[in-house]
């Protein structure tokens, strides 16, 4: 192969990667709500960011321990118990922050209104891991039931997660400055 061959095929297989690698660098940089960049600093929003951060967490212990008691062959009560409790410290952990977040949102009804809704569905969730940690801590662990308590406790901690999100964004919306467009208009 000559070095100008060689060089066509170098140059096109950068090119290839940076196709392919272009999208995943963009999705890398989405929070897990859509939410973007500077958008995520937007001020009034840090507890609601908290709650949604504590949210996600929890979700993923739940996926965790779901697939592991759907994958392992036998579930080893130790590590379930551990996980369960790093679960249940992440749901306690939202609903603090959430009520932290009451703060940030003042007299916005429908704001309020929704934080209510995302504490119903924490509060779900924290009933459902009560009993997934009562099986957890058991000396031989059905996964059967840990799966079952776990696609309860996400189908909540989910619910809760989109609610939190929609409720970030609104108030980003709200709080963000007027655009270029609009601001030249109100000057002429």
């Amino acid at each position: 192969m000559s070095y100008e061959t060689s060089k066509m095929v170098k140059l096109a297989a950068l090119v290839a990667m940076a196709v392919v690698l272009m999208p995943a660098m963009a999705f890398a940089q989405r929070s897990s709500g859509g939410v973007t960049g500077g958008a995520r600093q937007h001020p009034g929003t840090w507890g609601n960011q908290r709650a949604s951060r504590s949210i996600g967490h929890a979700r993923d212990y739940a996926r965790d321990i779901y697939s592991y008691s759907r994958d392992a062959g036998s579930v080893d009560p130790a590590v379930a118990k551990e996980e369960s409790e790093e679960l249940g410290h992440n749901i306690d952990k939202a609903q603090k922050d959430l009520a932290a977040a009451r703060k940030e949102v003042g007299n916005d009804a429908q704001a309020l209104a929704t934080l209510k809704s995302v504490q119903q569905h924490l509060a779900a969730a924290a009933a459902q891991h009560k009993m997934l940690h009562e099986e957890c801590c058991k000396d031989s662990v059905d996964g059967d039931v840990c799966m079952q308590r776990c696609s309860q406790i996400l189908l909540e901690l989910d619910k809760a997660q989109a609610e939190q999100d929609a409720l970030i964004r609104s108030m980003e919306i709200k709080g963000a400055p007027p655009s270029s467009a609009s601001s030249m208009h109100h000057h002429q």
